[in-house]
């Protein structure tokens, strides 16, 4: 009984060892597995920390790229919306060198004519001349007497006196003509048609009336000054007249007016009575009205109607 008891004693002190050996070589793997793992997450923290912060610049690069193309979006809408004011200033200079040629072209015409009558007027007097010639020539010829010879004469005289008053009332009229235009240049609604100046009729008065505007008064003025410069010039014995002519368009009148001739025509007087007021003889002055009967324009456009609806001054010899 006792060597049953101290062989189990025996066995008893043999394992004991054993399993602490064993046991301690388990809390060894576990502490390495441990640290193991510690490790490989402190490494994974690192390397998703370095991400977040790429991510991060990529994010802010990327909201700046935005911004910048946002900036060029608003910069191509400024340059857009330029584009489009420059078309429009493109635009307005080509229709204004339009305007321009259009205005060169009739005032060289206009020269065109006035040279013509020149030549017309010097072919005139060239001819009188000539026939002075003939008109001696024959008179010595037939052996007048001295009175007929006297009387031809008077009549020769009579002739040249004439056609030096022509000859000079034509002088006056260029004159007249280029101080008009060099007043009037650039003006809407005044063009210069032959030898007329045309004033749309609504820089002178409001629809369907006879009463000067302000503004067509300060119009009248200017041309009354004009025309008194040039008077103070002519000779008395010239019998010079200003015609002042008054159209319409074609529509009918309603209201005060029965017609568009007794419109024209009291617009041509009023414009007459204060030319009147401002110096101008009512003797150098006619007023003539002539409705729609003496249309510029044959359309029915408004711009066609705006047209026809004038006032036209002409200085001429009686």
């Amino acid at each position: 009984m006792s060597f049953t008891r101290g062989k189990r004693n025996r066995d008893d002190i043999d394992i004991w060892p054993g399993f602490v050996d064993a046991l301690s070589t388990v809390l060894l793997v576990f502490i390495f597995v441990l640290v193991g793992f510690i490790s490989s997450q402190i490494y994974l923290s690192g390397i998703i920390f370095d991400k977040d912060s790429s991510l991060s610049d990529l994010q802010a690069k990327l909201s700046d790229v935005c911004s910048l193309l946002n900036l060029e979006k608003n910069k191509n809408a400024e340059l857009n919306d330029k584009n489009v004011n420059l078309l429009r200033q493109i635009n307005d200079l080509n229709d204004a060198i339009s305007t321009l040629q259009t205005m060169f072209s009739d005032e060289k015409n206009l020269r065109e004519k006035e040279h013509k009558v020149k030549l017309s007027l010097q072919e005139q007097i060239e001819n009188l001349t000539n026939q002075l010639k003939d008109v001696m020539t024959a008179l010595a010829a037939e052996h007048k007497t001295a009175e007929e010879q006297k009387k031809a004469l008077e009549n020769i005289k009579k002739e040249n006196i004439k056609l030096n008053e022509l000859s000079k009332m034509s002088s006056y009229k260029s004159e007249f003509f280029d101080k008009l235009q060099s007043i009037l240049e650039g003006r809407d609604g005044i063009k210069v048609v032959g030898d007329r100046f045309v004033f749309q009729a609504e820089l002178f008065f409001e629809s369907a009336s006879d009463e000067l505007s302000d503004s067509g008064k300060k119009q009248v003025s200017e041309l009354a000054n004009v025309v008194k410069e040039i008077g103070d010039k002519i000779p008395q014995k010239i019998n010079w007249i200003l015609r002042v002519d008054g159209h319409t368009d074609s529509r009918p009148i309603k209201g005060k007016f029965a017609s568009n001739w007794e419109l024209s025509a009291a617009r041509a007087i009023s414009v007459v009575k204060y030319l009147v007021e401002n110096g101008i003889s009512p003797k150098h002055l006619v007023a003539a009205g002539f409705g729609e009967n003496q249309p510029i324009s044959s359309g029915n456009s408004e711009q066609d109607y705006a047209k026809n609806r004038r006032i036209e001054f002409k200085l001429d010899e009686r």
